[in-house]
Formats: structure tokens, sequence, C-alpha cells
């Protein structure tokens, strides 16, 4: 029977849809209710022939339709071509709120148009969540997002059709469920996750076992050590006054006897020798200052801004004093190490301290070694000078200001530093900038013991405290779908285009895959140019040494000295110190020319090892400290480890010091009676050793044309240079690094693996393999080391994207690093 239109909808019983799945992917039944009228008795029946069967899509589940507890506008899905529609819904109104009666249908094909009034799209995004609900359960999900402003699928609309009552018999329904709203449908892509408590770093009371740990100094600046230099120094200065005491009082030292005697050695040669000694110890003073004077820096008493990115942890100086201590908040070191490059002088000095002089009221009238005033007392300044450098170095680098657990020489030392602290976000695309230090934001640091907000262990660390620390999120890239597989949001695509093009096309990511940028800096005395302005210049001046030195035996037979040769009342003699002073000065000027040179070779060789397309093993790279080590230790060490060219550029340091030895003291003024005048001659053996060493220094020149393996794509003197390729790479999780106590563990840690014999290493298969197999597999590991390789080139980062820098060669379940090949 009818109902009238205006009446109200009151009850609402219905029966969740059932579909049975068949080879033809039709559904053959779907079990409807019937639904009666509380005012009429009457019901309709519906033939067997309105009964039809509707196509149902293959990967969906069925879900149920939750009920409404009021009465809204149905909806219907598309019709589909080629099937019998059911008989449309015959919806009977009463006159009064009791008397209506509505009968729902049991399938979604059922469904009347939706009307002009009531809003359908909650319900229709419902629907739509469920289908995709229920295709991620079975792995098949579209992985787009969905908007609440628009729907996530293109549907288009559906024309109503004409209400038709129908009624087919069912089994007995189940009792109601309660009435329900539909929830709200949210995007599947984003997951909501639990808010994460802010970690703050935060400092610990140093206890007294704590503090028994801290307190490392490096062992050339601890305290027997460098009070042993201090003592040598203090022997030079008693040596220096003696001989100007000693020469006041009496007429000069010791009689002259030639020039190739053992005591024309100790006049002339053992003065500089000891004088450069104490320059090559004074070297590795430095270094150790360079190295760990931005650590202590991070200690209780000498906090300071821009610790990381403006102190340098490579020494610089050498031909030129090093002027930046005065700049970085450190005065009294700047004026330390302006005294240390001036203790330079000292060896051109020594070789001019004594000279013969021609003694008349002394006996018979003879030559005699003498000490020049002038020379000795300026001597004496520059060492006093000196010692009280040595003392502040005592005093500033003391064991109660050091908060080390060791030396801080290696890069695995830099990660085990660095590796939970709060400020690597702060090194953000720092790796491909050309000037990684001006990047980096000035903040004040602190080196000691650490513990969290959120954790209860102490750690040992860099950080700046009560800062959060900034955890880097790992962002993978979200599988996308073809657009045969299913429908693409428009918005979804939009985003998938923006990521590709930001991870594809930003600057950084194409800086970082450039070889130009991988192989953009070296120093500037090590550029192409340089290096071979600098062999055209050794070859001509070391070809007009030899044809002055050598034709028409002008050395051996002597030369004028076009100054005066008399000696003065203070041993003064022009000539002499002259022919003393520069050649040992211009002597020094090599030396210390070739210093840089080979710091850099030490600095830059464990990149030069990890930019191999195979990578390398710890203790060729991660390990490596070569800038740490003294002259002698470098060349054995680098010997060791297969590193010729380092070992050669140390070996070449250590031969050009006896440059200015000898030069400063081949020449001396001896008067010809023949000829009645007074010329300048060499002594031979000297001055042959120095022809050849000179030589050999000046052909050394074409051995320092870097490859373009030791290119860098910036400087690497401060510790913000060094973080810039480590800040992101996954070594800083790496489970070696955790919890190291001592250096000894950690060489042990990560060299370990390369030392497990081969019948170690938890392979099965080795027992049962032939002879020829595990000679190849043997081979196979002496080729590339048994334990991991890293390499220096392309990684995928902590936070899923793309850096240059340092990381494993290749970790299980990703690729292996890209090397970024050189240009030559």
């Amino acid at each position: 029977m009818n109902l009238q239109p205006d009446a109200q909808i009151q009850t609402v019983r219905r029966e969740t849809p059932q579909y049975l799945r068949t080879q033809s992917l039709q559904s053959s039944f779907a079990t409807n209710e019937y639904f009666s009228d509380n005012a009429s008795d009457a019901a309709s029946e519906e033939s067997d022939d309105t009964k039809a069967s509707y196509e149902t899509p293959p990967s969906r589940i069925s879900t149920p339709v939750i009920e409404q507890n009021q009465a809204d506008s149905e909806m219907t899905l598309p019709a589909r071509p080629g099937v019998v529609q059911p008989a449309p819904l015959d919806i009977r109104h009463g006159q009064s709120e009791a008397q209506s009666t509505v009968r729902m249908l049991s399938n979604f094909d059922d469904m009347s148009p939706p009307t002009s009034e009531v809003d359908d799209t909650p319900y229709i995004r419902f629907a739509i969540e469920q289908l995709t609900r229920d295709e991620d359960v079975l792995g098949r999900g579209r992985h787009s997002t969905t908007t609440p402003e628009e729907p996530a699928f293109g549907f288009s609309p559906v024309e109503p059709e004409s209400p038709r009552s129908f009624s087919t018999p069912t089994p007995s329904p189940p009792p109601p469920t309660p009435p329900q709203q539909p929830p709200t449908p949210r995007p599947q892509s984003h997951i909501q996750r639990k808010p994460v408590p802010e970690e703050v770093m935060v400092p610990v009371d140093l206890s007294k076992d704590l503090r028994s740990r801290l307190g490392f100094v490096p062992i050339p600046l601890r305290l027997p050590i460098i009070a042993s230099y201090l003592l040598l120094c203090l022997l030079m200065i008693a040596g220096l006054l003696f001989s100007l005491l000693f020469v006041s009082s009496n007429h000069a030292l010791y009689d002259y006897d030639g020039n190739a005697t053992p005591r024309y050695f100790v006049f002339q040669y053992l003065p500089q020798l000891l004088g450069i000694m104490l320059v090559i110890w004074l070297f590795v003073i430095e270094a150790a200052v360079y190295r760990s004077l931005p650590y202590f820096r991070m200690g209780p008493k000498y906090r300071r801004y821009s610790v990381l990115q403006d102190l340098r942890i490579l020494p610089s100086n050498y031909l030129l004093p090093d002027l930046t201590f005065f700049k970085n908040g450190e005065p009294m070191l700047g004026l330390t190490f302006l005294v240390f490059w001036l203790s330079s002088f000292t060896v051109p000095l020594l070789s001019c301290l004594y000279e013969t002089q021609w003694i008349t009221d002394d006996g018979p009238a003879r030559f005699r070694w003498t000490t020049v005033r002038g020379v000795g007392w300026t001597l004496f300044a520059l060492y006093t000078l000196l010692c009280a450098g040595i003392v502040y170095c005592m005093v500033r680098f003391r064991t109660r200001n050091s908060n080390l657990l060791w030396d801080p020489c290696s890069l695995a030392d830099l990660i085990c530093l660095f590796r939970r602290s709060n400020v690597c976000h702060d090194f953000e695309q720092t790796e491909v900038s050309p000037e990684p230090n001006g990047r980096v934001l000035p903040q004040t640091l602190r080196l000691g013991f650490w513990t969290t907000t959120e954790r209860s262990d102490v750690f040992h660390g860099v950080g700046e405290e009560y800062a959060p620390i900034k955890r880097f999120s790992l962002q993978r890239p979200q599988p996308t779908q073809k657009p045969s597989e299913g429908l693409l949001h428009p918005n979804d695509a939009m985003d998938l285009e923006t990521q590709q093009r930001h991870s594809y096309g930003s600057a950084f990511s194409r800086n970082i895959h450039s070889p130009f940028v991988r192989y953009r800096w070296v120093p500037w005395y090590l550029r192409d140019s340089a290096v071979l302005a600098w062999i055209i210049a050794a070859i001509l001046l070391l070809i007009a040494f030899l044809v002055v030195s050598f034709v028409n035996n002008a050395v051996e037979r002597g030369f004028e000295p076009l100054l005066t040769s008399r000696t003065d009342s203070h041993g003064f003699s022009p000539a002499d110190f002259l022919y003393s002073f520069l050649p040992s000065f211009l002597g020094m000027v090599l030396f210390l020319a070739w210093q840089p040179i080979a710091m850099y070779f030490r600095a830059v060789q464990p990149f030069c090892n990890l930019s191999q397309p195979t990578g390398t093993d710890a203790s060729h790279s991660l390990l490596l400290c070569y800038p740490a080590q003294g002259p002698i230790g470098v060349v054995v060490r680098s010997l060791r480890n297969g590193d010729y060219r380092v070992s050669y550029v140390s070996f070449i340091s250590i031969l050009a010091l006896s440059i200015p030895v000898l030069a400063g003291g081949v020449f001396t003024a001896q008067f010809f009676t023949a000829e009645n005048e007074v010329r300048m001659v060499a002594s031979m053996p000297g001055f042959i050793a120095l022809c050849v060493l000179v030589s050999i220094y000046a052909l050394s020149y074409l051995i320092i044309w870097p490859t373009r393996k030791r290119y860098l794509p910036h400087n690497i003197n401060t510790i913000a240079g060094l973080m810039s390729w480590l800040y992101a790479s996954p070594l800083m999780a790496d489970g070696a690094f955790q919890n190291v106590g001592t250096r000894a563990e950690l060489v042990e840690r990560l060299t370990a693996s390369s030392s497990t014999p081969a019948t170690l290493t938890g392979d099965p298969g080795t027992a049962k393999l032939g002879e020829k197999n595990q000679a190849a597999r043997h081979q196979r590991r002496a080729d590339r080391g048994s334990g991991p390789r890293y390499a220096f080139g392309v990684y995928i980062g902590r936070d899923g994207k793309e850096h240059l820098g340092i990381d494993r060669l290749q970790r299980p379940g990703s690729r292996e690093m890209l090397v970024v090949p050189s240009s030559r």
C-alpha cells in the first residue's frame, strides 16, 4: 500500500549484504530482507523472474554497511550496462511517525538515487574508504592521498531512476544492530603517530669516577715530554751563555785547523743541526695544539663561540705566521705561536754564530774560532721567548683542562665524539659548499659526559647544553601505482611530481653527483698552475746553481766576497755573516715551503684511499692519523700501509732539513798568501752533499702533482669541514662506535672483522667447498679484505636522502655507494 509523501521515516531494518563469488565473477544471489509495515499487514512478493545476478568487483572483500540513525537519502552506485536492474524501492508513507515503515535494500545496486535535499558526500566517502581499506588488507591498497575537500576517485554522477517496488524472499533476519554514525574518513597515506616528547641533552655532573676517565692530553703536550723539550731549550741557552762569557775572558775559543776537520763540523754544522732538531720537535708540539685546541675550548673554563668552524686542526705556522688565534679569542696562544714562528730564524742565526778571527795578541798570529756577540744575544732572547711559550703550553693544556678520553686525530675519533651530538643538523647540505665554515651557526659547545631527558644512560661526546636532539627522520619514497592498476588522485600526481623535482632537480642533488664539485678544491700551492710553476722554477734554479758552482771550479778555487772579511772585536765579519746566514736562510725557506705540502698529503690520504671504486678498510681510512705522527713515524707507517707517495713526501720533509744545515756552514773566508787576498772557499765534502740534496729536492716537485683522488669538495682544516661529510652518514649510528671506552678498543672493533680467519667467518659452505673454490674465495678476500669496506661518494643518509660523504661501500639490503668518477 502507498504511504503519504510527507511521512517521516521511523524505523530501519537491514541485513548486511552477503556475496557469493563464482568463477564468472558474478554474484549468484544477494540475500534481501523483507520489511513489514506496522500500520498494515499487506506484504509485497517478488516473482522469480525478477531475480537477476549482478557483476561484482574481483578484488573486493565484503564490508558491512553501517546502519544510520536518521533518515538520509539513499545513493546508487553507477549502473553497469548489460545487467538487469532490480525493481525500484517502494517507499510508503503513513500519516504519522508511528505508521511509517521503510523497506531497505540489501544490495548496493538497489539503492535509490540521491536526493537534492541531503548531501550524500560523507556516505560516498565512507563507502570508498571501506573499499580501499579492504584492498589494503589484501596488500593492494592505492598509495594515494585523499583530501576531504574533493572525492578520491573520479566517479561520474548517476542519473536518478524511477522508483518501483520489489521484494525477494530472504532467510530469517539476524537481530538488528544498533545504529551508528558513519566515521569521518581520513587519508590513507598519512599515519597518525603519537607525539614524541622532545629529547634534550643534559650535562652530567662529574663524579670522581667520571672525572678519573677524563683528562687525556696528547703525548707531545704531556708534562714529561714537553718538560724534556723545555730542558733542551735551557741547555741551548746555557751553551750560548758559555760561549758568550768564555770568549770575553779569553782570546776566542779554539784554533782553526781547516775546513774538513771534526772541529770544523762542530763549529759550522752542529749548532744549526741542533737548532733544526728543536724546530722539528716544535712542529710536533704545534700539531698537537692545533688538533686538541678545539676540544680544550669545549672544556669547563675556555668556552667560546665558533669552535668547530674557526679553529684550525691542521698546522699552518710554517712559512708565514698563523695569526688566526688573535681573532678567535686566544691572544696569549697567538703570541706563543708567533714566538714559535720566530724560532725558525734560529737556524740561520746558529749557522753564523761562530766565525774565524785573526788573533795576534795571544801567542803567534793565527786564525781562531770565536763567537759573534750580537748573534749570540739575539739567539739568547729567542730561546728565552721560546721557553716562555712552552711554559704557557704546559699550563694551558693541563690535565685538569681536558675532557678528552683519547687523542682525536682520525675520522673514527670524530665519529665517536659526534655520534649522539645535537649539532649534526647544523651541517645540513654543507658537504658541497665551497666554504662550509661560513654556513655553520656559531654556538657554545661542551665536551664531556651527557645524558638525555628521555634516556638514563651516560655517554661521552660533544653537544650544546640543554638543547634538543634533532634526530634525522627517515623519509623513504612512497611506492606509487601505475595508472593502469588503479585511479590516481590528481593531487597525488602533483605531489609525486613535486617530490621528484625537489629530489632530483634541485641544485644540491645535482652538486653531489657533479664531478666538478667532487674534485673542486685543492690548496692553492697544489693547483695545476702552481705545481707547474714550482717545477719550472726548481729546475731552472737547480741548473743555475750547478753551473755557477762548477764552471771553472769557482767554488773550489774560491771567489771574492765583495764585502770586507775583517772580523772586529765582537767577532762580526760582514762577509762571513752574509755567506753563512743567507744560504742557510734560503735553505730554511725551502724546508718550510715543503712542510705544508707534506702535511696536506698526510691529511688527505684517508680520502684518497676512500675514493677508490672498491673502497678500503678501516685501518687505511677511518683510523689513519698521519698528521698526528712524527716525521719518522709517518715514513715507517705509510710504507707499511702501502701509501708510498705519502712516505716519499714525508721523507723529503726530513731530507730537506739538511739543506739549511749544510748551506749555512759550507762557506768560510780564507786568506791566500800567494795572491795576498781573501776569498770565500767552500768545504767540498759538504758542498757536494748540498748539491745532491738540492737536486733531489728540486726534482721532488715532479712527484707532488696531486691526482684527482686527492681533490676534495672543500677544505679540511676545521672540524666543520670534516663533519660535513659525516653528519648524515649511517656510520654515526653504527654499533662499532657505540660505548667506546678507549682508542685501543675502537681500533680493535674496526679491525677485528678484517683480521678474522676465513674458517671463523661463519660461512657454512666453506668446509664443503673444494680446494679450488676455497683458493678462489681466499684470493677474493685477500684482494678486497674480509672486513667492511668504506668509501667516499654518494650514499643514502640517515634521513633517507642522498648525501656526499663517507659511509660503508655497501650495506645489507641497499645498493653500493656511488663513487663519483674523476675527470682524469
